[in-house]
């Protein structure tokens, strides 16, 4: 193909443009303009087809887009329609249980009341049939009640009578050593009057005073502290070792080394120590009711300040310690403060009495 040079094409172009009839149009163009005629042409077809085929892509996404729509449209439908169609089947189906379980209720319900009314009508006819029977054992009962009413009130008497003597011997005794207790004196000639049963009020006020009774001898020191024999007793005497005139505010009762020496009452160690000059190893306690107790001498101490002690419980051993001669045990009772001659109180141990049962 022969190549045609630009120098060659006409300054000016025309461009006539006919049909089969008809006058045909003709354009003048100029050579500079062809070039650039024909880039817009390009580009705009090239716009054109690609504004084609956006839009061709657009409308079928939106046509796509539009089915799928419809589609989940008529499956939410359809969804909807048998969900309600379960909801209602199941809704029927528990509405048929609750009537079948109330009917069930109900037929319970009158067999109860049936079975009520049967066992109502069985109680009113033996009722009606057993009244003397009924009446019989209420007598009956009523004998026993009167019976057990008296045994009671025997029982109440002898106990009145048991606890009246333990008063009176714990009274006695209390007198012996030196409390201020009146003892009345069972005496019943040149007496009468009416009888008057003893009732609970009076053995209960029995019981309140032996009670009293008993509290208060726990913390009297009553009886020995150690079986030994008296070798110095309370009140003045000559000293043991410059045989001058003194005061003993306590007894002395001889024994060997080692030998228990246990507490005559209830209390708290107030002291358990050692004086070199004086009781040697001692121990004082505190029993309540303005009583206390010393013990001197003693080769061993088995209790501790502040420690509660009962009567009878070994508190120490013999001995020979402090200002002492020979082993034996220094005992010394207090009261409101001042030592009072304990001997009245160890004599208490020789009483006798003969316990009512």
């Amino acid at each position: 193909m022969k190549k045609i040079a630009y120098s060659m094409i006409p300054k000016q172009l025309h461009l006539v443009i006919t049909g089969e009839t008809g006058a045909g149009l003709s354009f003048v163009v100029r050579r500079d303009h062809v070039a650039i005629i024909l880039a817009v042409t390009l580009s705009t077809l090239t716009a054109l087809a690609v504004g084609t085929w956006l839009g061709i892509g657009f409308f079928q996404e939106r046509t796509s887009l539009a089915l799928k729509t419809t589609l989940q449209t008529d499956a939410l439908r359809e969804l909807s329609e048998n969900f309600e169609q379960k909801l209602k089947e199941q809704l029927s189906a528990q509405k048929n249980a609750w009537q079948a379980k109330e009917g069930a209720y109900q037929a319970q319900i009158q067999n109860l009341k049936e079975e009520k009314e049967g066992v109502i009508c069985r109680y009113e006819e033996e009722i009606a049939s057993g009244d003397i029977s009924i009446a019989r054992k209420i007598s009956g009962l009523l004998a026993e009640l009167e019976q057990e009413k008296q045994e009671k009130q025997e029982l109440l008497e002898k106990t009145a009578v048991r606890l009246d003597e333990r008063s009176r011997m714990i009274e006695s005794v209390m007198s012996r050593i030196g409390v201020d207790v009146k003892v009345g004196k069972k005496n019943t000639a040149n007496s009468g009057g009416p009888f008057i049963a003893i009732d609970e009020k009076y053995s209960e006020s029995l019981l309140t005073r032996s009670d009293k009774y008993i509290k208060t001898i726990r913390r009297m020191p009553l009886g020995y502290p150690m079986q030994g024999r008296l070798t110095s007793g309370f009140g003045r005497r000559s000293d043991p070792f410059n045989n001058r005139p003194a005061f003993h505010a306590g007894i002395d009762l001889k024994g060997k080394i080692g030998q228990q020496i246990k507490a005559t009452a209830d209390g708290i160690v107030t002291t358990s120590s050692y004086d070199k000059n004086g009781f040697g190893n001692f121990v004082i306690l505190r029993h309540g009711n303005g009583y206390e107790t010393v013990f001197g001498h003693m080769s061993k101490r088995l209790v501790k300040q502040g420690e509660r002690i009962q009567r009878g419980q070994l508190i120490g051993l013999m001995g020979n310690t402090g200002r002492s001669t020979g082993p034996h045990l220094h005992y010394e009772v207090h009261y409101k403060g001042k030592p009072i001659d304990p001997k009245k109180y160890l004599s208490v141990a020789k009483l006798s009495f003969t316990v009512p049962e």
